[in-house]
């Protein structure tokens, strides 16, 4: 397989998450129509508790996948994902029962409701998943999209229904997700059938689990860091301070599609390549030297279009309030887009163990600042709390020595200083919209940084129109060259 092909291929596979964040993004309107921002906020909080479950149920299983696909035959597949299926329903039936438990011992209320729910919802999701998994593994991404898009599409339409329609407030949302999956499962069932389920084995569940466990530990943390904001915020403040921000989280949430996560998706192929010669590793470090600089510079310009589209999208302006922090949470997505360069030239050279206590450290943090912050700062304690937390897990991640990279670290100075700068430009600009409310205000003085920034990196020789033309040159001389098969996605960061 060649690189253009290993591109379009995981083209294909960026649709789909792509598509779900455009679609969930697009229901803002019928949400904010119908929820009230403290329903909303309830919602949002069901979600991420559902998705903090998840996680421990998925057991870094999907990544295992990858790691023992390697070692069989195509034939074998089906089995490995039977096995990979069977232990994370059973895993997820125990979590599922002991949350059952708690919540019969506390009551069963509105969102303890939700929460069963949508997480019974996630069980269903499981059978699609694995499926996509093996159509991946077989190198199927027309399949993997139409079933993808099919899920992605009911899902919209039954939250109209649900929602808009009968009116079910936030259970019509959580029954659009069981609906979904449920039906989702049900119609490919046929499809999935020779490719899903094959010999239950006891000794490769036991070898997953011993891989898998290591892997969730990091994920954990990354996913605590990612949504303890909204836990505290239920529980330290109020249901309606967290539905704004939860409200002004999504908006921010489209800086990390269409900049962060696009661009690494497209790119991951070639960074794992990149490391089997000196010539591609300084392409990687011309592209993340690209990242560090465009990134930030675009997120400014983004930034007072997505305030704007937001006022646009939504009548109830009750939910305004909740863009005040996306300034700080939209940079928190650009030092996350610097953390997952970072972990994937550390998961090359084997420095798994240090990137999963880097990801501790930063959730540990995290919860610290979270804790400190909200009682008295509320939603603007929670976003000064991810920003540090996500710059501070960049910072520790860039500190763990690579030997073989050592020649590299030279020229990285000034660009710790530019988002030094970037980060204190961020402060002010997100203190002008926190204070005034302007949107033309903000508008201006975030343009207006965005074109300082640039200025400063060609007044320091960070980047000019020459170190562009070395990067697109060697851009197109790596994706001219084949590509090992094993610089594929087997290798997804934690």
């Amino acid at each position: 397989m060649n690189v253009k092909k290993l591109i379009n291929d995981f083209t294909l596979y960026s649709i789909e998450p792509i598509i779900f964040k455009i679609i969930s993004f697009l229901l803002i309107p019928i949400y904010t129509n119908y929820l009230l921002p403290a329903e909303f906020g309830n919602l949002q909080y069901v979600i991420t508790i559902g998705s903090f479950l998840r996680s421990i149920s998925q057991f870094g299983l999907n990544t295992a996948f990858w790691k023992f696909r390697s070692e069989l035959k195509k034939t074998e597949y089906p089995s490995l994902s039977f096995n990979i299926l069977a232990s994370q329903l059973f895993i997820g039936l125990i979590i599922l029962i002991v949350t059952i438990s708690v919540f019969s011992i506390r009551g069963f209320d509105l969102i303890a409701q939700a929460l069963i729910l949508y997480f019974i919802a996630l069980l269903c999701k499981l059978f699609t998943e694995n499926y996509l998994l093996v159509c991946r593994a077989y190198q199927k991404p027309k399949r993997y999209l139409l079933i993808s898009l099919f899920q992605t599409v009911l899902f919209c339409l039954l939250n109209v229904l649900f929602v808009s329609q009968y009116d079910l407030g936030v259970n019509g949302v959580i029954l659009a997700y069981l609906v979904a999956f449920c039906l989702s499962s049900i119609v490919f069932f046929p499809l999935m059938r020779k490719r899903v389920f094959g010999k239950l084995s006891l000794p490769l569940i036991k070898k997953l689990l011993a891989f898998g466990g290591p892997l969730l530990l990091g994920n954990f943390a990354i996913l605590v860091l990612s949504i303890s904001d909204r836990w505290f915020l239920k529980s330290m403040s109020t249901g309606q301070e967290l539905g704004l921000y939860s409200y002004g989280y999504k908006f921010s949430d489209l800086i990390l599609t269409f900049i962060v996560y696009t661009f690494q998706l497209a790119w991951t192929p070639i960074a794992w390549k990149s490391f089997a010669s000196e010539k591609g590793r300084e392409l990687f470090f011309r592209i993340e030297k690209f990242v560090m600089v465009v990134f930030p510079i675009l997120a400014f310009v983004l930034v007072p279009i997505i305030i704007w589209l937001s006022f646009f999208m939504t009548s109830n302006h009750a939910f305004d309030e909740g863009l005040k922090i996306i300034f700080l949470i939209s940079f928190s997505h650009v030092f996350y887009g610097y953390y997952s360069f970072n972990a994937i030239k550390n998961f090359y050279f084997n420095k798994k163990k240090q990137v999963i206590i880097v990801n501790i450290i930063s959730a540990i943090i995290n919860i610290l600042l979270n804790w400190i912050l909200i009682p008295n700062w509320g939603m603007l304690g929670a976003a000064i709390s991810t920003i540090i937390s996500y710059f501070l897990m960049f910072i520790l991640i860039e500190f763990i020595k690579i030997d073989e990279l050592t020649q590299f670290k030279k020229s990285r100075l000034k660009l710790f200083l530019f988002n030094i700068i970037a980060l204190i430009a961020v402060i002010i600009n997100s203190y002008v919209f926190y204070s005034t409310g302007s949107k033309t205000s903000v508008t201006i003085s975030s343009i207006f940084t965005a074109g300082v920034l640039l200025i400063f990196t060609f007044a320091t020789n960070i980047f000019n129109l020459n170190s562009i033309q070395d990067f697109i040159l060697s851009y197109r001389s790596m994706r001219a060259k084949p590509a090992n098969s094993s610089s594929s996605s087997e290798n997804e960061p934690v």
